[in-house]
């Protein structure tokens, strides 16, 4: 049987960046999760919520799902105070001290105060 330092070229191993890239890429659309199908009911009181923290100044803590690639995504959370609702592009403004985003009321998940 003959020893690694006998033959160099067979022990070692090499990484080609066409594999490293899959490689990488494997490992994202691992942690990758579905889209969750949410509840008309639990849909309308998320919205209610949204609607109260600009009506009485209240922040609230946002969690919403983004799509990485078609169906599946990642969720982000934030905590804020909702300044601006646009219904026309279906979105909201959630401020806090050191942060500003637009979040699309479709990709809501969860709204908690």
């Amino acid at each position: 049987m003959a020893k690694k330092i006998d033959n160099l070229f067979g022990s070692s191993r090499f990484v080609l960046p066409e594999q490293r890239a899959a490689l990488i890429e494997h490992n994202e659309v691992r942690t990758l999760v579905e889209r969750p199908a949410i509840d008309g009911d639990d849909f309308g009181e998320m919205c209610f919520r949204v609607y109260d923290s600009t009506q009485y100044d209240y922040a609230i803590t946002v969690k919403w799902f983004v799509p990485k690639k078609g169906e599946l995504g990642t969720f982000e959370e934030a905590w804020g105070v909702v300044r601006e609702i646009d219904a026309v592009s279906k979105r909201f403004k959630l401020v806090c001290d050191w942060d500003s985003r637009w979040v699309n009321v479709e990709d809501l998940v969860a709204v908690t105060k």
